[in-house]
């Protein structure tokens, strides 16, 4: 021997003859196959639907980015919306997850929204720390509260922070729900007989400049003309 001590030898663990069942693997699978009752299945089994995959996601988050509603209300199953949907609303908000969002709403949380202070103040919070996508959430899938009232404020919000996304999604949702009033006291203030009378006159004029086999279709240039010289 010369003194000298030999360098240990690794080997890699012996390997299964069947790959084994990964249960984060097949909810993660299930969730974008858009499979909710096998996403339920797996829920029931154990699969956390906040354990994470090899590329960073978890399954809610699978779920938020393929706008998968269905399946994110599986996943939300087990929230208690009365006493922690909220929390979880906000948590959605700073995550900048529309789709939980809107699962969090449909789950019924719109009730509790009602409440035009409390609605105010989550809208302010998603002004702040939200996107436009949750934004637009909220507006669309919301208690159906109006925003043009308070545009300026939730405007300045988003401005604190140069969300100028979102100032201008606010702007522009603002002025839908500005145009939409003015429509609806317009149909309320006038009769229905002088809407349908205006629109009967814009087709008589439409048709009657669209059609060159009118008799009077080129009599009045010169009717004009003839009144131009005698006068």
């Amino acid at each position: 021997m010369n003194g000298t001590t030999a360098e240990p030898t690794y080997s890699y663990p012996p390997r299964p003859t069947r790959t084994s069942f990964n249960i984060t693997r097949e909810l993660h699978v299930a969730c974008l196959l858009d499979d909710a009752e096998r996403v339920t299945e797996l829920l029931a089994m154990g699969a956390d639907c906040d354990a994470v995959s090899y590329a960073g996601y978890s399954a809610l988050d699978v779920a938020d980015l393929l706008n998968r509603v269905s399946i994110a209300k599986c996943l939300l199953a087990h929230v208690n919306i009365q006493e922690t949907g909220m929390l979880e609303l906000m948590y959605a908000i700073r995550q900048g997850r529309s789709t939980v969002v809107r699962a969090l709403l449909e789950m019924g949380l719109n009730d509790q929204l009602q409440d035009e202070a409390l609605f105010r103040g989550v809208f302010l919070m998603a002004c702040y720390i939200g996107t436009t996508f949750v934004v637009n959430a909220l507006v669309k899938y919301g208690p159906g509260l109006f925003i043009s009232p308070f545009e300026d404020m939730f405007v300045h919000v988003a401005m604190f922070l140069n969300n100028t996304e979102v100032a201008d999604t606010i702007r522009d949702i603002a002025d839908l729900e500005r145009r939409k009033m003015f429509r609806d006291v317009e149909a309320y203030m006038l009769p229905n007989a002088y809407l349908e009378a205006t629109e009967d006159t814009d087709k008589f004029f439409s048709d009657f400049m669209h059609d060159s086999n009118s008799p009077d279709f080129n009599a009045s240039p010169e009717h004009d003309e003839q009144l131009f010289i005698d006068s």
